[in-house]
């Protein structure tokens, strides 16, 4: 079982750095020639909005597994918050394209900085395969998602607001 799951990790990484490859190798053909052109934002947007939405499914698997392993206590939290946060993130995304919304920044940057802050020390537990500190750091994570549901859901109710005052 051990061997399958190191197989199944190598395997992201290896479709992980596969992905991320690429836009080096854009990178590097761009210096060889130095000619300007117009920027293509947009299709670099996408890019970096599809690489997200990929590594958000690979993230939330291997929250899941780790879970399930360190915190099997929390494997239903784990999927309470996944589920709330695809909710809400697919109503936001529906404003947007609906024009309510002008900008996506809905992560505080108190939020972002904790975030880092639990992905380093979750990382360093992972690395040094510390199942102690693994099992102490993911309810912190799993409570930080939630603070970002949170987030979520007051921009959710501040459109709703917007939308009743215009009617």
């Amino acid at each position: 079982m051990k061997k399958l799951h190191g197989l199944f990790i190598v395997a992201q990484l290896v479709s992980v750095l596969a992905f991320i490859q690429q836009p080096l190798i854009d990178s590097v053909s761009a210096e060889e020639n130095i000619v300007a052109q117009e920027c293509d934002c947009d299709k670099h947007h996408t890019k970096h909005k599809e690489f997200h939405q990929y590594m958000r499914i690979h993230k939330d698997f291997y929250y899941e597994l780790l879970t399930d392993k360190y915190a099997p206590e929390q494997a239903e939290q784990w999927k309470d918050i996944r589920s709330e946060r695809d909710l809400l993130l697919k109503k936001l995304t529906e404003a947007k394209k609906r024009g309510e919304l002008l900008h996506g920044d809905v992560k505080s940057k108190e939020w972002m900085e904790q975030h880092h802050f639990l992905q380093k020390q979750l990382t360093k537990a992972v690395k040094e395969r510390d199942e102690k500190k693994i099992a102490e750091v993911l309810p912190h994570v799993f409570a930080h998602y939630e603070a970002l549901n949170n987030e979520f859901q007051q921009r959710v109710n501040a459109l709703s607001d917007t939308q009743t005052e215009e009617e």
